[in-house]
C-alpha cells in the first residue's frame, strides 16, 4: 500500500496534558511512530472549553499532527488511540497529495492561524459555476423562487402617533 499522508486533529485531557505534557505528546508520537509513521508536524493546535462534557471532562485541548503512514496501517492505529486516556476524541483525514506541500508548509509556519489559500485556487470549471437562484426573474418571482414558493413574513409596521 503507498504511504499517504494524514492529518490527525486530537482532542487530549486537559488535566493529564497539564500533568505531564511531555509524556502525553510524546505517547501520541509513539503510537503513531509504532505502526510505521513518520510525523512531519505536531504542535497544539488550541485550549477551549467544550460544548458538552466528554469522559466527565468539560475542557479540552486541540493537538494537530501531519504524518506520513502506509494506508495499510492506519486501522491499526486507530484501535491503538481509542485505548490512549488522554485521548477524548480525534479526527483523521487523509491529505490529497497534490496539495501536500502547501498543508504542511503551511503547517510548519507558526504563524499560520490565517490559513493562507494562496495557489489552492484551481480555476473554476464551467460545472462548478452556482447558478443564482432567481437569476433574470422579475423581483417577486425571485423571492418566491427563493423562499421555496412561500412570502416572507412581514411585520405589521406600527403607526407613528403625531
Amino acid at each position: 500500500m503507498p504511504v499517504q499522508l494524514y492529518e490527525t486533529l486530537f482532542l487530549l485531557d486537559s488535566n493529564k496534558l497539564s500533568a505531564d505534557p511531555d509524556a502525553v505528546k510524546g505517547a501520541l508520537h509513539a503510537t503513531i511512530e509504532r505502526h510505521g509513521g513518520r510525523i512531519e508536524v505536531g504542535r497544539p493546535w488550541d485550549d477551549r472549553k467544550l460544548a458538552y462534557p466528554i469522559k466527565k471532562q468539560k475542557k479540552g485541548t486541540y493537538y494537530i499532527a501531519y504524518y506520513r503512514m502506509d494506508s495499510a496501517k492506519q486501522h491499526d492505529m486507530d484501535r491503538d488511540l481509542k485505548l490512549n486516556e488522554s485521548v477524548l476524541r480525534y479526527l483523521t483525514i487523509n491529505i490529497d497529495p497534490k496539495w501536500a506541500d502547501a498543508v504542511l508548509d503551511v503547517a510548519r509556519n507558526e504563524t499560520a492561524a490565517a490559513f493562507a489559500l494562496r495557489g489552492m485556487h484551481d480555476e473554476t470549471a464551467p460545472t462548478d459555476v452556482t447558478p443564482t437562484l432567481g437569476e433574470g426573474l422579475p423581483e417577486g418571482e425571485a423571492v418566491a423562487a427563493a423562499t421555496g414558493g412561500r412570502r416572507p413574513r412581514r411585520e405589521p409596521v406600527a403607526e407613528k402617533a403625531e
